[in-house]
């Protein structure tokens, strides 16, 4: 999602000045904080479906974000796919969207598919205690294994899932959580139409059957969005 002669940043100045040490002084650098805390970048998912725009939170999110920007800056994710859609109508507990570069590798079995997580250049784990943006819907956040393996592999929230936040160990989850840094502006409804397609590919993995697309939906790119 992203001049005048007398200019708004020294009328800034001047009614910082005018009214320093005043409740409205403080209550606009509360505000101030708080809009840097949330400074976004936007970043456009151009796939064979449609496109999506989503925000990303730096400030929230600093190792997520770089980790995720350094892929899209580096083009990893032009032909890689939305593969795997879970769906609670389908008995899944979480609704979501997965794509990245492991699709053949979710195909071939549990063993290929866990090595496809092994990266040297996997980021440190984020909980969304530390961001505060919880797996809520049209939020983005980085797939894993164990706790400091997420690398390429992201997903989509299409509901609330509150199960993939830190501190959730129900269902035998290990209550770190998963890392959330993004959220989509536009395009849900490609999220939404790609949730619902035919997923029915077979597996060997038992987590898996049920969950993986038929066609999997190209990402033809991710690019930056100029401000």
């Amino acid at each position: 999602m992203w001049i005048r002669a007398f200019s708004l940043p020294a009328m800034i100045v001047l009614l910082t000045a005018a009214n320093a040490g005043s409740p409205e002084s403080a209550a606009a650098a509360s505000s101030d904080s708080a809009q840097e805390r949330d400074k976004i970048v936007l970043v456009v998912f151009e796939t064979a479906a449609g496109n999506i725009e989503v925000a990303l939170f730096p400030n929230r999110a600093p190792l997520s974000v770089a980790q995720f920007l350094a892929h899209v800056d580096a083009g990893t994710y032009e032909g890689a796919s939305f593969y795997r859609v879970t769906r609670e109508s389908d008995g899944s507990s979480i609704d979501v969207v997965q794509g990245g570069l492991l699709s053949e590798a979710a195909r071939t079995g549990r063993e290929a598919y866990a090595e496809g997580y092994a990266s040297a250049t996997a980021v440190a784990h984020e909980t969304t205690d530390q961001t505060g943006i919880a797996n809520d819907r049209a939020t983005l956040a980085f797939a894993r294994l164990e706790p400091g393996t997420a690398d390429t592999e992201i997903f989509f929230n299409v509901r609330a899932n509150p199960e993939l936040d830190t501190g959730f160990t129900d269902d035998g989850r290990d209550g770190y959580g998963y890392a959330t840094f993004g959220r989509v502006v536009e395009g849900m409804e490609v999220l939404d139409e790609i949730q619902r397609m035919p997923s029915n590919t077979p597996t060997s993995t038992a987590f898996l059957r049920g969950q993986l697309l038929e066609q999997p939906v190209i990402i033809q790119r991710i690019h930056r969005k100029s401000p």
